[in-house]
């Protein structure tokens, strides 16, 4: 009997500690992160100031999960402000993943680790240890922003709000995505569904580290070639070079990150 009181006294005390720390939006500092969904802007912008997100060079471990719906109503300034802050936390999130990777691969070079190293090869589709080294890399966080501002409307378009796609990628698996109203026919494309946001950021890295379109792109971020790394995103999309002046002029109107 007394260790069944002793059991709910401290069950009693963990709910009532957990209430104090929501009720004073503590948690976010008390747990290392936090992944939460919102329904509307005003609430998303609420939380961020009551948590006191303010700087975008330490901001707190929070993934937001979806874009909230109503984001298209916020005001323009408000609306940027906020997919910004969204993003950052995740793009670093994936960035520190893909970084942990490359310490791994880097150790087994050292280590003549050959399983470890053919299971990234096939990942990377990589057949030499130097390409492995020049795909597995963290993508700059000013050109993640920038696709995924151009890409997702700053978090407005109709796919990033129904499938989380913020980079509007395709799948040919039918039945595993969304079908555009605009798809011609005879065509077998879809909107690919992502869990939630950070999915989808996994997938843009995965794209930009791996598909032969965006060598260049490597080679610059390795600093083997000059130039700015939008300049290898030339073949991201059907506007070629005016897409690469696009990403250029968003990237120049990005706060410090």
């Amino acid at each position: 009997m007394k260790k069944l009181i002793f059991i709910l006294i401290i069950i009693s005390f963990l709910i009532f500690d957990f209430w104090i720390i929501y009720s004073e939006f503590d948690y976010i500092s008390f747990f290392k992160e936090v992944s939460l969904s919102f329904e509307s802007w005003k609430d998303l912008k609420a939380f961020f100031d009551e948590i006191g997100y303010d700087s975008l060079k330490n901001p707190p471990k929070v993934y937001v999960t979806s874009f909230p719906k109503d984001l298209k109503d916020a005001p323009v300034d408000i609306r940027k402000e906020l997919f910004v802050k969204i993003m950052i936390p995740i793009i670093r999130k994936v960035n520190e993943e893909i970084l942990r990777e490359r310490k791994e691969i880097i150790t087994a070079m050292e280590k003549g680790d050959t399983l470890t190293l053919k299971k990234y090869y096939k990942k990377y589709n990589a057949k030499s240890n130097e390409e492995l080294l020049l795909k597995v890399d963290a993508i700059p966080e000013d050109i993640a922003i920038a696709q995924a501002a151009i890409e997702s409307a700053w978090g407005t378009s109709k796919f990033v709000v129904i499938a989380n796609n913020i980079f509007g990628e395709w799948t040919y698996e039918p039945g595993t995505g969304i079908i555009p109203d605009e798809r011609p026919d005879g065509e077998i494309y879809e909107i690919e569904y992502f869990k939630n946001l950070e999915d989808s950021v996994r997938s843009y890295a995965m794209n930009l580290n791996k598909l032969p379109y965006y060598e260049k792109f490597r080679l610059i971020r390795a600093g083997i070639e000059k130039g700015h790394p939008a300049d290898g995103l030339v073949y991201y999309s059907q506007m070629r070079e005016k897409y690469v002046e696009i990403v250029k002029n968003v990237i120049k109107h990005l706060p410090d990150l």
